[in-house]
């Protein structure tokens, strides 16, 4: 029983401090501009801005590195903060063009029309420092061109990219509620 009580308190000593150490370099970060590079079946380069109220745009350019096609998606995700603010979870969804490149081809093969479509994306991203870590799916329904894979079930995807531009963090004194309660008003008033 003592061994047991002993063996909880030294556990207890040691992710104490590693959740704060976490918490610390992740709780305050959150960004508005992140850009990097993204590793599919290629590749990519992405861009995310943020919007509003957890909302970011997204732009990922697909380079011809394994295929001749030259892409770009557009994407809205949604986001939601899981244990602190520098994890989250994300969704969202948006369009996709791929131009087919004729160069490289012989005459006897066929020359495919330009992809047209919407894409899905779901996953989650790390915040550390300056670095957003994300690792997500992003599935594609092909609305024009390839009518021989109309839906296509992409593998997962990890994008590194780096944050440009912070988002400052409301602090809690600023919210008007609080200055209700803490008087603040009432001494503004008295000046």
């Amino acid at each position: 029983m003592y061994h047991t009580f002993c063996f909880m308190k030294n556990t207890r000593l040691f992710f104490i401090p590693l959740f704060a150490l976490l918490n610390h370099l992740a709780f305050g970060q959150s960004y508005k501009t992140a850009a990097g590079i993204r590793l599919d079946n290629g590749v990519n380069f992405t861009v995310q801005q943020h919007i509003v109220n957890g909302w970011t745009a997204e732009g990922i350019l697909h380079t011809p590195l394994r295929s001749d096609e030259l892409g770009l998606t557009l994407l809205a995700e949604k986001h939601q903060k899981i244990l602190f603010r520098g994890v989250n979870l994300y969704a969202g969804g948006g369009a996709h063009y791929y131009w087919q490149s004729a160069a490289n081809r012989s005459e006897t093969e066929e020359v495919r029309d330009n992809v047209f479509g919407l894409s899905f994306i779901g996953g989650a991203e790390l915040t550390l420092g300056r670095i957003n870590l994300a690792f997500d799916w992003k599935p594609e329904l092909h609305l024009a061109g390839d009518q021989v894979h109309p839906f296509e079930w992409t593998g997962g995807s990890v994008s590194v990219r780096y944050i440009f531009a912070k988002r400052e963090r409301k602090k809690v004194s600023d919210w008007a509620v609080w200055d209700k309660f803490g008087g603040k008003n009432k001494s503004k008033k008295k000046k």
